[in-house]
């Protein structure tokens, strides 16, 4: 799986670091990140872009864009989790499954967040 940084000069910087994301993909089940062949960690700053999420999967090129600058850690995290573990659903989540997704995400959540990149 391919890694791209985006490059900018200032503030605010990643949340998660190219270290980060490959630990995210090694610790979730492999049928998760076979769906991905590359992640996009955007130079853009989430605020400032009209996406509903800083975590943004495309079916057609298997890419995953993540939009972290400015934004928390562990928070990019659950995000890369969630959007990881919904890549093979096709309805959206309503509020009964956040609580299963939640469930299904927390040993890996845990794992990385006990781990020092």
């Amino acid at each position: 799986m391919k890694i791209v940084i985006g490059k900018f000069s200032n503030e605010p910087f990643h949340a998660l670091s190219k270290k980060d994301v490959s630990l995210l993909f090694k610790l979730v089940p492999s049928e998760w990140a076979n769906q991905v062949s590359s992640v996009i960690l955007s130079s853009k700053i989430f605020k400032k872009t009209k996406l509903a999420k800083p975590v943004e999967y495309s079916a057609t090129s298997k890419q995953l864009s993540i939009y972290s600058r400015g934004l928390l850690r562990e928070d990019i995290a659950r995000q890369v989790l969630i959007t990881l573990a919904l890549i093979d659903v096709v309805e959206e989540t309503d509020l009964d499954k956040t609580t299963e997704l939640d469930t299904l995400i927390k040993p890996y959540m845990d794992k990385f967040l006990k781990a020092r990149v």
